[in-house]
């Protein structure tokens, strides 16, 4: 099994060092944790592991390949390109010793804590453009940059890895440099290829450049700008097709930011920055006309809200603003995304209006109503209380969809009936109808929106990849999970039904999915807790279909708007 490729080399001494531990795989190689006895100090080795599938050629390029990388970053001395210690051959294997690098790599960063902030991406931005600079002003292009290469150590400073396709601009060994040339290591890793590289051009440092703006595209969204099924179809999109602007995906994108971008990863190598450095500078620029812009348009906002006695908050709620989702602490691996606080993204205006008119301080308080022990479905009983906007939120067959249309978005439908919920029974069954199953498709129930639209709990599932997460968001922006984990009696196939139930008593929450607990009972460690508010529905993922039915509710303490 792949998995287990190189578990063998645990404990072996290779080039004086002990190696204590698989850290990951690259291609055709292997990297380990290992103690290096001359300093005394943990390393990492990188060994080349040939695949069963390899013949003698394959094996002997792929062996010129780790020496090219070696012999490379060994000539090139700066502080942000991960030096070489030594390299060598064990047991017919050839082996690289570097510095080991404690933060891991920048993919997995975004992985586990969601797309960087614009500060954050100009922080890594800057750091990298320095080392790709460098290198091409010593004649070596990268040809694979991209976040799996770049490093980070403990305290989150980064550095540029693995020269292994390096080309060299102008070769003085044309032997050395022709045996580079296979589709196996010319053509680096398709998500982040130029179009030139994917053509088989010449390439020079305005490549790396291209290879860098799909770098930061991915550090502001989560994901490279084209998805295809193979490695054919995706180098041929890097070639032909127009990647989405920014300001489509994140609000706070400027398209000053926009341009900068679009301009890095224009076709044309000509019509890029001529540098990696001439990138970065401009980036920076629009970040900062960014964070200008921001500032103004607050402190207009703030003396409007004063000029009109806070009348326009339901307004300004409507308007998209950036949240990152934060990180889960198991051990498993979450889906992470930027996403828009906006509550209802409903397609027709009105609705938004309408439900929003409902929720201001000048609107007729609700009834009170008798507190009961008795459930009532709020689904199949109240569909009237409901946004209906097809084809996003409708009823079908007693049962309410939501489709969300958005591609980073969480569409959210609120009841706006009599009531509002403080402790309480909440069952839900959902089924999810259709969706991508990449490990986004989450679906779940909101908790005590209050009349400030930022502020809620969200309770959901991922059916495809079986996990649970319990989040509470504020004017702060999200806070870390309240509780996050796996469900082990999750139904994974569409038109399952599971049922979400929730009891909720000031600020500690009880989940179950198909009556058994979800971890145990979970406390809001913040102050205050949000502790009145209504009840919704959501759904994540663009192309996400799932079907609500039983909204049942009792041992509910009710009241009314008009005591708030």
């Amino acid at each position: 099994m792949a998995t287990t490729r190189g578990q063998h080399l645990i404990g072996q001494e290779i080039g004086s060092c002990i190696l204590e531990k698989l850290l990951g795989y690259g291609g055709s190689s292997a990297v380990f944790l290992a103690q290096s006895r001359t300093p005394d100090e943990k390393v990492a080795v990188k060994v080349f592991l040939p695949r069963s599938t390899m013949d003698k050629q394959m094996q002997k390029n792929f062996y010129t390949r780790f020496l090219r990388e070696a012999q490379a970053a060994s000539e090139l001395d700066h502080p942000k390109i991960l030096p070489i210690y030594s390299y060598g051959e064990h047991h017919g294997l050839p082996y690289i010793v570097m510095p080991y690098m404690a933060g891991g790599t920048l993919a997995e960063y975004v992985s586990r804590h969601g797309p960087l902030s614009l500060s954050e991406a100009q922080y890594y931005l800057e750091q990298i453009s320095s080392a790709l600079d460098y290198a091409h002003e010593h004649g070596c292009v990268h040809c694979d940059v991209k976040p799996a290469n770049i490093l980070l150590d403990g305290a989150g400073h980064a550095m540029l890895s693995d020269f292994g396709i390096v080309r060299l601009m102008q070769p003085e060994d044309a032997t050395v440099q022709q045996s580079m040339k296979s589709a196996e290591t010319l053509m680096g890793t398709p998500d982040y290829i130029s179009p030139e590289q994917a053509l088989g051009e010449p390439l020079d440092g305005r490549s790396d450049v291209y290879s860098l703006g799909v770098t930061l595209f991915f550090f502001l969204i989560g994901s490279p700008p084209f998805k295809a099924e193979n490695s054919i179809a995706m180098a041929l999109m890097h070639v032909h097709e127009t990647p989405p602007a920014l300001g489509t995906l994140r609000a706070d994108v400027t398209p000053h930011i926009d341009k900068v971008v679009a301009k890095a990863l224009s076709k044309w190598p000509e019509e890029r920055f001529q540098t990696a450095g001439e990138f970065s500078a401009a980036f920076a620029e629009a970040v900062a006309d960014a964070d200008q812009h921001a500032l103004s348009e607050s402190s207009d906002k703030k003396r409007a809200s004063a000029s009109n006695g806070g009348g326009n908050q339901a307004i300004a709620a409507l308007e998209p603003i950036v949240q990152i989702k934060p990180v889960g602490q198991g051990a498993f691996k979450l889906r992470r995304y930027v996403l828009s606080a906006v509550l209802l993204l409903l397609v027709i205006a009105g609705s938004v209006i309408t439900v929003y008119i409902v929720r201001i301080p000048n609107t007729p308080p609700r009834v009170q109503p008798t507190p009961t022990t008795t459930p009532t479905d709020y689904l199949a009983g109240e569909q009237s209380a409901w946004p209906q906007s097809f084809p996003t939120f409708f009823f079908k067959k007693g049962e309410y969809h939501i489709l969300n249309p958005f591609p980073k978005d969480i569409a959210m439908a609120f009841y706006v009936g009599n009531d509002m919920f403080t402790n309480f029974r909440l069952t839900v069954t959902t089924s999810e109808i259709q969706g991508s199953r990449d490990g986004g498709d989450y679906n779940g129930i909101v908790l005590r929106s209050s009349m400030d639209p930022l502020q809620y709990y969200l309770f959901e599932i991922d059916p495809g990849d079986g996990q649970y997460e319990f989040l509470r968001h504020d004017e702060q922006g999200w806070h870390l999970p309240i509780g996050s984990g796996i469900v082990s009696d999750l139904l994974p196939n569409f038109g399952q039904r599971n049922v979400i139930t929730a009891e909720v008593k000031d600020n500690t929450f009880t989940f179950y999915v198909n009556q058994k607990p979800v971890g145990a009972p979970m406390t809001d460690p913040l102050k205050p807790p949000l502790s009145l508010g209504d009840i919704g529905l959501c759904v994540e993922e663009q192309g996400t279909e799932v079907a609500f039915s039983h909204l049942q509710i009792g041992k509910a303490v009710i009241t009314s708007l008009a005591s708030h």
